[in-house]
């Protein structure tokens, strides 16, 4: 469980405490130049748009199924203009208290719409990840970015394991050797710890 805003921060997994920092202003901002400087980037939702469109449409063509990939294009449309958040702003209502319902109203809609087109979503990217070589490529792409940046969030701030200082480089960051001796099952729950830390939602940001 996430503490309250303090020096630091400790998740317990398996009976051995992790301590973190509490990030600055500067931190994430860091991060990512850390994972430029080793030319990891994750790609956005519009390049998995464009790249999806054009290879079902590719893919449809070689097929010779035009009209199916039309109605599988129409999808990847839709799903990607869903992605999204309702913006309060965009809706024309002078009280507060009835936009307030109308956007709760229109973001469960956004919600509904999007997990009805998850299904077909599913299968049209794996179909474009087998085949169509520019999709893969982002899939791949993400999914290092996914990979490294699970380590390097837990290097910057993760800071004693079991009341025990870690490792730390020139640069503050803790020692990839350092790093490999923390067991493979708490990696991934360090990262979404350290996660939270850096970008908190807004129950955590009330705290």
């Amino acid at each position: 469980m996430l503490a309250s805003v303090q020096d630091t921060h400790v998740c317990d997994l398996g009976g051995t405490q992790y301590r973190f920092r509490t990030p600055t202003i500067y931190d994430p901002a860091r991060i990512s130049r850390t994972l430029a400087k080793q030319m990891v980037r994750r790609p956005s939702a519009t390049e998995f748009r464009v790249a999806a469109v054009a290879g079902l449409a590719e893919l449809g063509r070689i097929a010779g199924e035009g009209a199916e990939a039309e109605r599988q294009q129409a999808i990847v449309e839709d799903y990607y203009g869903l992605l999204k958040p309702t913006d309060e702003n965009d809706i024309d209502e002078p009280d507060q208290k009835a936009r307030a319902v109308k956007l709760g109203q229109m973001e469960a809609d956004r919600l509904s719409k999007l997990a009805s087109l998850r299904a077909d979503i599913m299968a049209i990217e794996a179909t474009l990840e087998r085949h169509w070589p520019p999709y893969g490529e982002l899939v791949a792409d993400r999914n290092y970015w996914d990979s490294v940046s699970r380590i390097e969030i837990v290097r910057l701030l993760l800071t004693e394991i079991g009341g025990v200082r870690v490792q730390a480089d020139a640069e503050g960051l803790m020692t990839p050797e350092s790093y490999a001796l923390i067991p493979a099952a708490h990696r991934t729950d360090l990262a979404t710890f350290a996660f939270r830390l850096i970008a908190p939602d807004e129950t955590q940001r009330k705290n």
